[in-house]
């Protein structure tokens, strides 16, 4: 397998974020997530001026709805549903979750392309709290106050609440608000699956296939199911997929496969109990 895949899905496990550096600052800047302690007692969201971010977050396609054009890989979380399951592996450290806003981080979608000149995280906090040090811009953006954090990332208030820089958060704005296209790069690829998955990402920066979708999540009953799908896979892609079925079985491991094919798209979906789960989730189509 090609380098790059193996670093790129590596990261996908445990959750591939742009702003990992900016977490890890926030986090020794406001006293370790300490402050959450009077997280009920902060101001709310109302506390803000200006227009207020309202858009549903329910999945990877929600996210996509605000997204400009121009990206090549996001990604989706709920962290909510997640801890207290196996699927907790997919999840950072719950302190990291409380440290950039001093409120609990259950839900987060993160869109950006490699060449680094768009990025933006959306975040459903619990509870909806201002509890963290902030400047407002003087002026606001199509009604929105982008509240600066350091000279690098700003917030726009609201479900989601917005993370990023400066003019990928105006173009996110101007998305949400009408005046410029959502991304619809990925609507042919996210046609094969199903809502409800507590994980999923997608890029379009993969050696595999044109687009590389990934998605774990908890089908209840002690069962886990990983599905990934492959736009316009390389030849070698239902090879090795054929090789790690055959394998899997000969390693003991209680896995359920089911695969197919449709004119440029291949779907692989996988299935485990508990016990298995962590095999499945670190498992590669070498």
């Amino acid at each position: 397998m090609n380098q790059k895949h193996i670093a790129l899905f590596l990261a996908a496990i445990m959750l591939m974020s742009v702003f990992s550096f900016f977490l890890s600052s926030i986090l020794s800047d406001d006293s370790n997530g300490e402050q959450n302690t009077d997280a009920i007692e902060a101001p709310g969201f109302d506390s803000i001026s200006g227009a207020h971010m309202n858009a549903d977050l329910n999945s990877i396609e929600d996210g996509l709805k605000i997204t400009p054009d121009g990206v090549n890989t996001v990604s989706y979380i709920n962290y909510r549903e997640v801890y207290g399951t196996p699927l907790q592996i997919l999840a950072p450290n719950i302190t990291e979750l409380y440290s950039t806003y001093g409120s609990m981080i259950t839900v987060r979608y993160s869109a950006y392309n490699m060449s680094g000149n768009f990025a933006f995280e959306g975040h459903k906090i619990n509870p909806e709290v201002i509890n963290f040090q902030y400047a407002t811009t003087e002026q606001p953006y199509n009604g929105y106050y982008l509240l600066t954090r350091n000279e690098q990332f700003y917030n726009v208030v609201g479900t989601p609440m917005l993370l990023g820089g400066k003019d990928s958060l105006k173009q996110v704005i101007d998305v949400s608000s009408g005046n410029a296209a959502s991304s619809d790069d990925f609507d042919k690829i996210l046609s094969y699956t199903e809502s409800g998955a507590q994980y999923q990402m997608l890029s379009s920066d993969d050696v595999l296939a044109e687009q590389h979708y990934l998605e774990f999540r908890n089908l209840e009953d002690g069962m886990y199911g990983r599905t990934e799908i492959f736009l316009e896979p390389a030849d070698s892609v239902l090879e090795n997929i054929e090789t790690l079925q055959a394998s899997s079985a000969e390693r003991g491991l209680a896995y359920d496969f089911t695969v197919y094919e449709e004119e440029d798209v291949a779907v692989v979906e996988i299935t485990a109990n508990e016990t298995n789960f962590y095999n499945l989730a670190m498992e590669r189509f070498e």
